[in-house]
């Protein structure tokens, strides 16, 4: 008779080694394996892209479709209204920024660069005097700070910065990816998303039974509990923080207009873009136009240094806890934490998502530790560690 009990033992043993043989092909071809696993992944990329939008537009889809919903029974169109409506939107927020916004971002960084020496020779001055009023045997060199400027080329890259912003980029994208390339790429993306939005409830169904059949019913459970706690952070940090954004974006440039400030469009533009960065951002949009203004003129530099603080606090204390609230509540210890690890990490890119990804990590990383102290009847409190009965 054949023996189950050796088969077994010897297809365990086959599996351990074909497992060995395949962790040590990896550690040691490490590089290569990666590299394979991202050309791989790579293939996809419309697809993640697609993933991107549909994701930030099912934020104002969702109540754009609750709207209807008061009136619009049908599901199909209703979904197809709240789809066609947040696309028209999104295109009318596009156009305006390009025939606004961007025009303004141009002239104003021509007018730096064109007036660079200037502004240069006008900051080392007023530094070298300050140093000078307190006594600091230091002085800055503006002969080699001109040496530099020089050395950039300024009319070139004042034209090449000149094509770039009027024709959006586009150039050099085209330039370094191809034509059709991009094209197709942002086209597939694009009606990849529509299909995504249009559907959602199918496909996330069917991502549910894949996960489930991998991972089996409980594993599973976990899975699509820190799935819904994801989507909560994401979506009410990325929601929030891009309507507040906007909003400090829209009155810092009203404050600086009636201020007569220079710059104002530039100045505000980087405030609201910096302002995706919590705690940092807001430090270095200020300091970026602070240093912009005092080169144009150092005593508006105080009107603007008096109106960024007027606003900000305005924003901060007002506007900010109804628009973005408690939607992470994490500490600013862990705040920090997660920006330095994230942007180190992933870059800028790093940065917008590591608030909620930390959010994310800390609240799964306390439930499985609370749940683990709880198995084995020990409660920690601010004094003391102690057992509990059953």
């Amino acid at each position: 008779m054949i023996d189950k009990t050796q088969i077994v033992k010897k297809n365990k043993i086959i599996f351990y080694l074909t497992y060995a043989i395949l962790l040590a092909f990896i550690v040691f071809n490490y590089e290569t394996v990666f590299a394979m696993l991202s050309d791989i992944l790579s293939l996809a990329t419309p697809f993640y892209i697609a993933i991107i939008i549909a994701f930030i537009l099912n934020i104002p889809m969702r109540k754009i479709e609750h709207f209807y919903g008061k009136k619009i029974k049908r599901k199909g169109l209703k979904r197809g209204l709240s789809i066609a409506t947040t696309l028209i939107l999104a295109v009318i927020l596009i156009i305006l920024f390009s025939s606004f916004i961007i025009p303004r971002l141009g002239e104003s960084i021509a007018l730096i660069i064109t007036n660079i020496f200037n502004y240069a020779n006008r900051l080392v001055t007023m530094v070298n005097d300050a140093l000078a009023h307190f006594k600091i045997n230091y002085a800055i060199n503006y002969d080699s700070i001109q040496e530099t400027l020089t050395g950039l080329d300024l009319n070139h890259l004042l034209s090449q910065s000149g094509n770039i912003l009027g024709n959006a980029g586009i150039n050099l994208i085209f330039q370094s990816f191809g034509i059709f390339s991009v094209f197709i790429n942002t086209i597939t993306s694009f009606i990849m998303a529509i299909y995504l939005l249009a559907n959602k409830e199918t496909h996330l169904r069917q991502l549910k039974k894949v996960v489930t059949f991998l991972f089996g019913y409980y594993r599973s459970l976990v899975i699509f509990d820190i799935g819904a706690e994801a989507n909560h952070y994401f979506n009410g940090f990325v929601s929030g923080q891009l309507l507040e954004s906007c909003i400090l974006m829209f009155l810092m440039y009203v404050g600086f207009r009636l201020t007569g400030l220079p710059f104002p469009e530039l100045i505000a533009f980087i405030i609201g873009i910096a302002s995706l960065i919590p705690m940092f951002g807001g430090y270095f949009g200020f300091a970026v136009g602070f240093i912009l203004v005092l080169a144009v003129n150092s005593a508006q530099a105080i009107v603007f240094t008096i109106c960024f603080v007027f606003i900000q606090q305005f924003e901060a204390n007002l506007i900010y806890p109804r628009v973005v609230g408690g939607a992470v509540g994490i500490s600013g210890l862990y705040v920090l934490l997660s920006l330095v690890i994230f942007g180190n990490l992933f870059g800028f890119f790093g940065l917008l998502i590591a608030v909620p990804s930390m959010a994310l990590i800390y609240a799964v990383g306390s439930r499985v530790v609370n749940i683990s102290l709880y198995r084995n009847h020990i409660e920690i409190t601010d004094k003391t560690i102690k057992k509990f009965d059953k």
